[in-house]
């Protein structure tokens, strides 16, 4: 009854991704780079989320699916650019007189999957601690070197959640009981919202804090590469 129904949650959030890249075609590379890079992600921290978090079954009833893909896909596509289509704005292509050192841009992407699997093995911390402090860390350093992001990240990060509430209603109109049945609440909170555990809307604002500013923030870095001279 549930083989689908990941599959179902995350289709119903592409269309908004699809909805999305058809109005806003100055930044389409940026949602495509943003959807990449958070789908590989995706795939490597849904591994560790099923661990203590939750179980989902998958169309090809493996542990790891074409559904955790297609998940990180429209959470980096979506927060990449729903500030800059909700307030009408354009990218921010502020002229630094020095830019970041490559080796800080680095880190400020390296650092969110060190923290993350280093809370998690090392710490033992639960995978939703882990993924807290794996986000909250790097968001803080994008505000500190650019606090103009702020309010793109803030904004980001409160209408992530409230998006990612339809990722829960589709399946469980179609297939309900999906979230009692697969996610780990001996684990959580067991605090249910809108058909939607708490920890994974705490989880959206955390992620659409991080994502919303990423790319702008690493914006003169990208020039720069694509620019050389």
């Amino acid at each position: 009854m549930y083989t689908y129904s990941y599959l179902i949650a995350d289709l119903g959030l592409l269309l908004i991704w699809f909805a999305l890249f058809l109005l806003r075609k100055d930044i389409r590379k940026e949602m495509l780079v943003m959807s990449t890079l958070f789908g590989i992600a995706g795939i490597f921290s849904q591994y560790i989320y099923t661990i203590d978090w939750w179980r989902p079954l998958t169309i090809t009833g493996t542990r790891i699916g074409i559904e955790d893909f297609l998940f990180g896909f429209w959470v980096g596509g979506i927060s990449a650019i729903i500030y800059e289509e909700l307030f009408k704005k354009k990218l921010s292509k502020r002229k630094f007189k020095k830019a970041f050192p490559a080796y800080l841009i680095i880190l400020s992407l390296l650092s969110v999957g060190i923290l993350f699997g280093g809370s998690f093995y090392l710490l033992k911390l639960n995978s939703f601690y882990s993924s807290l402090i794996a986000f909250i860390f790097p968001t803080l350093f994008i505000w500190l070197k650019r606090n103009d992001l702020i309010l793109d990240s803030l904004t980001t990060g409160l209408l992530l959640p409230i998006i990612g509430l339809v990722w829960f209603w589709i399946p469980e109109y179609f297939t309900p009981g999906w979230v009692q049945g697969h996610w780990l609440f001996q684990n959580l909170s067991g605090i249910i919202i809108l058909k939607a555990p708490l920890e994974d809307l705490i989880w959206g604002f955390a992620a659409g804090a991080y994502i919303g500013p990423l790319y702008e923030f690493l914006l003169v870095f990208i020039e720069k590469f694509d620019n050389p001279l």
